[in-house]
């Protein structure tokens, strides 16, 4: 049985674990190994197929690039292969099941307690089938998920919950190594509500990397009188690997010194190269725009709503550049709080599952608790027969830890990161759109219901097809890169055309879209919750499982 409950930041570059104590502090656990509080989200299968994760992997990945896969979290939910492992292809979601499992065991280890409670982060634009993707590398590590919440949003729960008693409209820039996010939320009276995001998951540290690696090959090349580039030669993997490693060094030092050295090798050439902090701002600032344009983005829906701006916190590890902190102040007229770069997202969501765990472990309505087959406490639905574990803690039945500080009387209000609607014929020009019922920035959970009509005599059915969008639009194109799942709905014989048809979208805190839709002539009546692409289905996922459970691993390096 646990003692606590957890929070994990499973970043793209690197990912972070932390607990609240009993005495109410969130505390990041170190790699026990490195001595460091994040881990490198990188995973190798070595010769023997024995999986490493972490520092290890990250060194010696361009050495083994084929068994070696990084930046999984950009893959989460849009393929279905991340990596082909001596002949079986290896799935984003199991991959970032072995993160979160070497997170766990070094909690576990550190703690003496068993990881199974868990909240864990992702990027503010992730759609249903990112955030089913995480919840599913959560259980195939073998935790119970509480909740998938966005890293902003965790941010804000740290910040906010130790400054309960102000009230604040506070900006989120969040730019971690492979991904950006910008929220701007209220605090105020102890609760945090949402009031918009906006994000990039192709903007991170790992550019700022590929840019200085560029620069420092440059130079090399320059120095040496080379005209051979050695990115552009085969068998230079030992070269890449290096420059990998010395670039982000590079881009790490100068944000204290304004001048960092490297030294380069390759074919038996040897230079000391030089970047000053001012030609890495100056070979940068289109990525710092880029960033800051979509805050800019963020900045106006919020004043639509007569929000202004009190306080800017930079959170991800990519934000301690003296970059983006001069140019967010610079941009903005404000000095901006740098708060726990590293530690904020995974500090949050400990505190989030300490709230979580509270009211998860009550019974609801129709509920009661049994024990299942593996030991766990789970609340069973006599109507649906539906079942969810219950989070049990040290001392007996579901229970909490004592919660310090202001923690309890948190209240998160969080939005739809997507506008959610259904296709339909426009009365007004006869061309078929998208007529969103749920849009982006509304609260949730959130349940909107409207009505459609057939469109024939004697239909004997209505194909009921769900998209979603990035958009805050009432309507828009039919565009079927948008589109999440259909239902059928079969309606009576001799229906008549006009026939009105009640949809009802309901989305959930934790991203869940689900379709409720009445044929009102007859009653007939169709619920929907469709499975997203590129998610498993309930036999690869116990398969998975059972795969990760088995697996020969070594501990984080």
């Amino acid at each position: 049985m646990s003692k606590y409950v957890y929070g994990i930041d499973l970043g793209t570059t690197y990912s972070c674990i932390a607990y609240q104590s009993e005495d109410g502090r969130p505390t990041v656990i170190k790699n026990v190994d490195t001595n460091s509080d994040t881990t490198p989200s990188v995973v190798q299968w070595d010769e023997e197929g024995t999986v490493v994760v972490g520092q290890e992997a990250k060194d010696s990945g361009v050495l083994l690039p084929d068994r070696t896969i990084a930046f999984v979290k950009r893959l989460m939910g849009k393929s279905n292969i991340a990596i082909t492992i001596d002949g079986r292809d290896v799935s984003p979601t199991e991959v970032s099941s072995y993160i979160l499992k070497e997170l766990a065991k070094q909690a576990s280890q550190q703690l003496d307690d068993e990881v199974k409670d868990v909240i864990i982060t992702c990027p503010a634009y992730f759609g249903e089938a990112e955030r089913t993707a995480t919840k599913q590398a959560g259980e195939i590590a073998g935790l119970n998920v509480l909740s998938v919440i966005e890293e902003p949003t965790a941010a804000a729960i740290c910040y906010g919950v130790t400054r309960a008693t102000e009230n604040k409209n506070v900006m989120i820039y969040d730019l971690g190594g492979g991904t950006f996010d910008i929220t701007i939320m209220q605090i105020a009276n102890g609760t945090i509500r949402v009031v918009t995001t906006e994000g990039d998951h192709e903007l991170g540290g790992k550019d700022w990397d590929t840019v200085v690696s560029r620069m420092l090959v440059d130079k090399f090349m320059e120095a040496t009188g080379s005209d051979t580039n050695p990115l552009d030669e085969e068998d230079s993997e030992e070269f890449q690997q290096d420059l990998a490693i010395k670039a982000e060094k590079l881009k790490q030092a100068l944000s204290n010194k304004q001048t960092a050295k490297q030294v380069l090798n390759f074919n038996g050439e040897r230079a000391q190269v030089e970047v000053s902090r001012e030609e890495f701002d100056e070979a940068t600032k289109n990525l710092v725009v880029r960033a800051l344009q979509l805050a800019d983005k963020a900045v106006e829906t919020a004043k639509s709503q007569n929000i202004t701006i009190d306080d800017i916190l930079l959170v991800g590890g990519s934000t301690k550049m003296p970059q983006i902190q001069e140019s967010v102040k610079e941009h903005f007229g404000m000095d901006p709080k740098i708060f726990e770069p590293d530690e904020a997202v995974a500090k949050g969501a400990a505190i989030y599952a300490i709230m979580q765990a509270d009211e998860q472990s009550k019974l609801r309505e129709d509920e009661v608790k049994e024990t299942d087959d593996n030991g766990n406490e789970v609340a069973v639905n006599q109507t649906t027969g539906e079942k969810r574990v219950l989070p049990t803690l040290s001392g007996g039945g579901s229970a909490l830890p004592t919660i310090g500080g202001s923690a309890a009387s948190v209240k998160v209000i969080s939005v739809s990161t997507k506008s959610f609607g259904v296709k339909a014929t426009d009365i007004s020009d006869g061309n078929e759109k998208i007529f969103n019922l749920i849009l982006k920035d509304d609260p949730i959970p959130a349940s909107i219901t409207k009505s459609f009509a057939t469109q024939e005599d004697n239909q004997l059915g209505v194909e009921l097809r769900i998209y979603q969008n990035s958009d805050r639009v009432e309507t828009y194109d039919v565009d079927e890169d948008f589109f999440l799942g259909t239902a059928e709905l079969s309606l009576a014989p001799n229906t008549p055309k006009n026939s009105e048809i009640q949809i009802t979208l309901d989305l959930t805190e934790d991203g869940t879209v689900k379709m409720h839709a009445m044929d009102i002539t007859s009653g007939n009546v169709v619920d929907a919750h469709w499975k997203p692409e590129n998610v498993m289905s309930d036999k690869e996922l116990e398969e998975a499982k059972a795969r990760v459970s088995e697996s020969k691993s070594i501990s984080i390096m």
